[in-house]
């Protein structure tokens, strides 16, 4: 019973990652810097510095007002030839970030940085356009320049903790929180950093420290109904029932419609002998999820106790139709699984049509096991396709936002969809099914 399989994630964040990115842009304009050799040439290039300044303001205000391909279009009116050419490129980058385009995005970025590679600001963009990209790796790498350039830059180190826990580096991001902490000038809220810090020591399992830092999150934000969760399922792996108990009742009254606090809470009910109490929990667990067996057996247990023959025959036939439909998922699996082996051996043999075909074949038997379509995604990248792969390991993120596999493969497919080829060889082998 745990929160790891319940819809919890850590913080995405996506509103935040692009307003920082528009932080460090408007950051830009007041730090360009235009070059007056002498009285005769101050006119002209004063002139020609303002139009680039007042370019790029009237471009983040159409940016500002959800109009990045108005700003685009804009920016191309500017001389890239010219100072501030830096800037210009940054803030194409940004504008093509928003506009989904990762490839173009990624080498405007490049292009602001070739030419100004000692700015901060434009690498804390250009990581949070990576991260928008799920490319968390190239985000890492920049936001981390970025701190190395300027450890006060607001926002840099916060954002760069989130990146570092969408990739499943907890303790990473655990310890960039507590520096951001331990800076009296940070200026990144309270409850952001404690949410942060919460989740990071929550994925660690450290229980202790769960309850503390969900405990401070609760000072600032008072009613949210996954601090009590996390708080009681932490004092439930301490052996706490006493202290479990009351928290989950609170996560229970605040979202009803969770169902694994339902379901810890009637087991914690069972356990300490509250039956009628846990039946009550254990069925609203069942109907927010009516095949998850735990909470059918757990039911079924009490009711035989009870002796109540009406619930327990219930449960029971439940409890039948449950195995069986278990046998049936069983033989699609295995049909699955001799789909996707042949894929594997079809590939080795170099028929890659053909592997790609058992490859979808199992995707389709046995819709819940994402290592099918991820050996198409793989595939589809070693067969210079690059787009498709992108697409398919998207919908495998849809359903599972933080699947590192899926993540790792997605930032190699989007490296290969911007040129870099030699990439193909980081490539995992697909995955067979046993």
């Amino acid at each position: 019973m745990s929160l790891f399989n319940s819809h919890y994630r850590p913080i995405r964040s996506t509103n935040r990652l692009r307003v920082v990115a528009w932080l460090a842009i408007f950051g830009m304009t007041c730090q360009l810097s235009f070059p007056l050799i002498g009285v005769a040439q101050t006119s002209r290039r004063a002139q020609h510095a303002l139009s680039t300044s007042a370019l790029l303001d009237q471009a983040k205000r159409l940016v500002q007002g959800g109009d990045p391909q108005g700003a685009l279009s804009l920016l191309e009116r500017a001389d890239l030839h010219a100072p501030g050419a830096s800037e210009i490129h940054a803030l194409r980058g940004v504008c093509l970030a928003l506009l989904a385009k990762p490839i173009e995005s990624a080498e405007e970025f490049d292009q602001a940085i070739a030419l100004r590679p000692n700015y901060a600001p434009t690498y804390l963009s250009s990581g949070l356009a990576f991260a928008n990209f799920d490319d968390l790796d190239r985000a890492s790498a920049r936001l981390s320049t970025a701190l190395r350039l300027d450890p006060r830059l607001p926002g840099a180190r916060f954002n760069y903790a989130l990146v570092l826990a969408r990739a499943g580096k907890y303790a990473e991001s655990e310890e960039q929180v507590d520096i951001e902490f331990a800076d009296k000038q940070e200026k990144e809220s309270a409850l952001d950093l404690w949410r942060l810090k919460a989740r990071d020591v929550y994925y660690q399992k450290k229980w202790q420290d769960t309850i503390d830092a969900y405990r401070k999150a609760l000072e600032f934000q008072p009613n949210w109904p996954e601090a009590y969760f996390a708080i009681g399922e932490a004092f439930y792996y301490l052996n706490l029932p006493q202290k479990s108990i009351p928290e989950l009742e609170k996560a229970v009254s605040l979202d009803p419609e969770k169902f694994t606090a339902h379901e810890l809470l009637g087991k914690l009910y069972q356990d300490t002998g509250r039956q009628q109490e846990a039946i009550a929990q254990l069925e609203e667990a069942h109907r927010l999820r009516p095949n998850d067996r735990e909470a059918i057996y757990r039911l079924y247990r009490i009711y035989v106790h009870n002796g109540d023959t009406i619930n327990s025959s219930r449960l029971q036939k439940e409890l039948q139709n449950a195995v069986e439909r278990d046998k049936a998922e069983s033989n699609g699996e295995a049909k699955a699984a001799i789909l996707n082996n042949t894929g594997i051996e079809l590939e080795k043999k170099g028929d890659l049509i053909g592997a790609l075909d058992q490859y979808d074949q199992a995707a389709k038997t046995d819709a819940t096991n994402v290592v099918f379509q991820r050996n198409a995604a793989l595939l589809l990248c070693k067969m210079g396709r690059p787009q498709e792969a992108i697409r398919r390991l998207r919908d495998i993120l849809s359903l599972d936002s933080d699947d590192a596999e899926t993540l790792q493969i997605l930032a190699v497919a989007n490296e290969l969809a911007a040129g870099d080829l030699a990439k193909k060889r980081t490539l995992p082998a697909a995955e067979a099914s046993h």
